[in-house]
């Protein structure tokens, strides 16, 4: 390459980089991290003179199911954390039935109450697809002595997102996600509600 090459090629050379990058970019795409934002609401429960440890362990805290997308020819992914929304809705919902609520990595029981229940909480699955999430949580709930009472799972569905992520392309789906986690998240903790019910009415 003579003299006048070698100096075109120099001049040159960062815009063949900074293409280079960009087409990395573009084939990339973005990485989100789903959880939900700041939440408080009212569950209308009667709040009970009872104590409630929920074990969430460290595993189902540390989940994370990666869902990936091509809306708008990009490749994008988001990282969605059931276990941690499992402990922000419980830690919502919870409290406004059990006076005396904690929540614990490992197995414990209550200090305080007229009733004790331990309830060790697991996502036995989280999907989104077809536009809306799945999860199945695993509620196994024991009284002093680790008796159990009862070991039950909950599958819900949360409401379809398809006319968001149709109108707002690949920044509608992060929101879509959340929406419908949240949405199934309180339905199956209405079931469970419903369930703790008996056990610590006197």
């Amino acid at each position: 390459m003579n003299d006048a090459g070698k100096s075109m090629y120099r001049a040159n050379a960062p815009w063949h980089v900074v293409a280079g990058l960009f087409t990395v970019l573009f084939a990339t795409g973005c990485h989100h991290d789903i959880r939900f934002e700041d939440i408080n609401y009212s569950t209308q429960d009667r709040l009970h003179d009872a104590g409630l440890v929920a074990v969430i362990d460290p595993s189902t805290l540390a989940k994370t199911v990666t869902i990936s997308s091509w809306a708008t020819g990009i490749a994008n992914s988001w990282d969605a954390r059931p276990g941690e929304m499992l402990r922000q809705v419980s830690d919502v919902e919870l409290p406004q039935m059990f006076k005396y609520y904690r929540v614990s990595q490992a197995y414990e029981e209550p200090a305080q109450g007229n009733n004790r229940l331990t309830m060790d909480l697991s996502i036995a699955h989280y999907a989104f697809s077809d536009f809306h999430t799945t999860v199945i949580i695993q509620a196994r709930v024991y009284r002093p002595g680790k008796a159990l009472v009862f070991d039950r799972s909950y599958r819900e569905e949360g409401d379809s997102q398809g006319g968001k992520m149709v109108a707002a392309g690949a920044f509608g789906m992060k929101s879509a996600v959340r929406q419908s986690s949240f949405d199934a998240y309180r339905k199956a903790f209405a079931r469970i509600r419903a369930d703790l019910a008996p056990l610590v009415v006197k």
